[in-house]
């Protein structure tokens, strides 16, 4: 479900690009295609990688820009009815006119598709990282790693990704960066069980498991519904609704919390980490001291998992300034 909802979402985004905005097929670049571009012309050095792949997203980025501008702005010149050019209009009155028009040229005009589209390709790259831990031990493991790759490079291509700072701290936040060390975490904690129906303990309330009862729909403090246990679902509180009684954990008391590599839950996974700063400063040349960092990690070419033995960090050429290329 995960997979299919990423594709769907890089799918839509791609086609958006391409008939809504014109960035025809052909000038997206692809993670793969890339991918072989460096390995036919054997481009070895992390130098090489980053200025190769962030030329070829930055001219696809720029096309786009200039195609949403374009039709997001169509010209008044070129949209004048022939009834205005009969009646004498001259070119420098058309030109007042598309002063007039464009006199807001960073208006949310141009910044909505924008949002849409990113929007679209982060989403995509969220389900695509959920899509591989959820699948990390079937046969369909890989076709997730390399979809999850194919769309980070989407994102940070076009988009652009930064290092997070925060409290003086540089944080690894990247999804496709954090799906490659396969640690996540196991907690060992106690709780009762009690019935979602009664709220009474589950063993002594007087429901079954596997019958209808209908009850009342109301919603917990955390906006849970009682007759379904979701968030964001159809029914209303105060409706009448058919439900089973399920078990719901109570006055949970957490013993310990575990790395493991396979996490009962697929998705109790690391989301951001600590990066050293000496492995930033070799990377830019210099302290970053809280600036702005653009990343590139996500445009290479896989460089494989990480064990729980290896140093987190960020690899040489893997960062810039952010006001550098985009």
């Amino acid at each position: 479900m995960a997979l299919k909802e990423s594709a769907r979402l890089y799918g839509e985004c791609c086609r958006s690009m391409a008939q809504t905005w014109g960035l025809g097929f052909s000038h997206i670049p692809s993670w793969e295609a890339t991918n072989a571009f460096i390995e036919r012309y054997d481009l070895r050095s992390m130098e090489a990688h980053r200025d190769f792949l962030t030329d070829v997203w930055a001219r696809a980025k720029t096309r786009l820009l200039r195609q949403i501008d374009h039709r997001a702005h169509p010209s008044s010149l070129s949209a004048a009815p022939r009834e205005l050019r009969a009646e004498g209009f001259h070119h420098r009155q058309y030109a007042v006119m598309s002063k007039v028009l464009h006199a807001q040229p960073g208006s949310g005009v141009l910044a909505e598709p924008w949002r849409a589209l990113e929007s679209s390709a982060r989403r995509s790259l969220g389900r695509a990282v959920d899509a591989f831990n959820f699948l990390e031990d079937t046969e369909l493991a890989e076709p997730a790693h390399v979809h999850a790759h194919k769309v980070a490079a989407l994102a940070g291509g076009i988009f652009g990704c930064g290092i997070k700072y925060r409290q003086g701290t540089y944080w690894d936040t990247c999804p496709v960066s954090l799906m490659h060390s396969r640690l996540g975490m196991s907690v060992g904690f106690t709780s009762t069980r009690v019935c979602s129906l009664c709220g009474e303990d589950l063993d002594l309330c007087e429901h079954l498991l596997d019958v209808l009862y209908e009850v009342q729909v109301h919603r917990s403090s955390e906006g849970i519904c009682n007759a379904c246990g979701r968030l964001g679902c159809s029914h209303s509180d105060g409706e009448m609704a058919l439900s089973y009684p399920r078990p719901v954990m109570g006055d949970a008391q957490i013993d310990e919390v575990s790395l493991v590599p396979r996490p009962r839950d697929p998705l109790a996974r690391i989301t951001e980490v600590e990066i050293d700063p000496q492995l930033l400063a070799r990377s830019l040349g210099a302290e970053p001291s809280g600036r702005s960092i653009r990343c590139f990690r996500c445009l290479r070419p896989c460089g494989g998992f990480r064990s729980s033995h290896d140093k987190w960090g960020i690899d040489s050429a893997d960062a810039a300034p952010g006001g550098g290329r985009t």
